[in-house]
């Protein structure tokens, strides 16, 4: 069986901060509700001293396939917005 070279400590600090930045986003937002869940859930298990490791790790790449896919919706939503600018843009001859 592999080893695992999770280091712990670095984890905690990395989800501290992911945490606090999605504190920072307006708490109305339905859109990163299922994030922030799994971002606190992960947080609390990496509080815990008996949490398994394997557990871990799969919660860890739950949360990095959960910001995949926020990043792609983002990406999706600004290309929307630059298409919509451009039409206003256009409609009002500024193009």
């Amino acid at each position: 069986m592999k080893e695992s070279k999770l280091d712990i400590d670095r984890a905690k600090s990395l989800v501290a901060e992911i945490s606090a930045n999605l504190a920072a986003l307006p708490q109305d937002s339905a859109k990163y509700a299922q994030l922030r869940a799994e971002v606190e859930d992960l947080k609390d298990m990496l509080g815990r001293t008996d949490a398994p490791l394997p557990l871990i790790e799969d919660r860890m790449k739950s949360v990095h396939g959960l910001f995949d896919r926020a990043a792609v919706e983002l990406r999706a939503d600004g290309i929307r917005a630059g298409i919509f600018l451009s039409e206003i843009g256009r409609m009002l001859g500024l193009d």
